[in-house]
């Protein structure tokens, strides 16, 4: 069980790292440009799309959880959504420390 989990999760790391990148440099440039609006469209719109992608994943495991009364099915999907939503948090930490220091 834990060797799967390992995979799963270093998989899941290599398949956000390029997102991760694409939207800290879109933060970067989008502070650079002096353009807050649209920081915080990006941030929405990550948000959203991490909702959406995710809602199957929430609704299964809630399902399984009712059914089995298992807690691990609950931390594996809570862990899962919280690495997804580690990239809008990674963008507003960002976004603040550049703005202190372009402003």
């Amino acid at each position: 069980m834990m060797n799967f989990l390992l995979a799963l999760y270093s998989s899941l790391l290599i398949k956000i790292l390029p997102l991760l990148v694409v939207s800290l440099l879109l933060t970067f440039l989008l502070v650079k440009a002096k353009m807050p609006k649209f920081f915080y469209l990006l941030i929405v719109v990550e948000v959203i799309a991490i909702s959406v992608l995710h809602y199957s994943t929430v609704v299964t495991s809630i399902s399984l959880y009712m059914e089995e009364r298992v807690w691990i099915i609950l931390f594996n999907m809570a862990i899962l959504v919280g690495i997804y939503l580690m990239i809008p948090t990674l963008s507003i930490i960002l976004y603040r420390v550049l703005r202190k220091r372009v402003y």
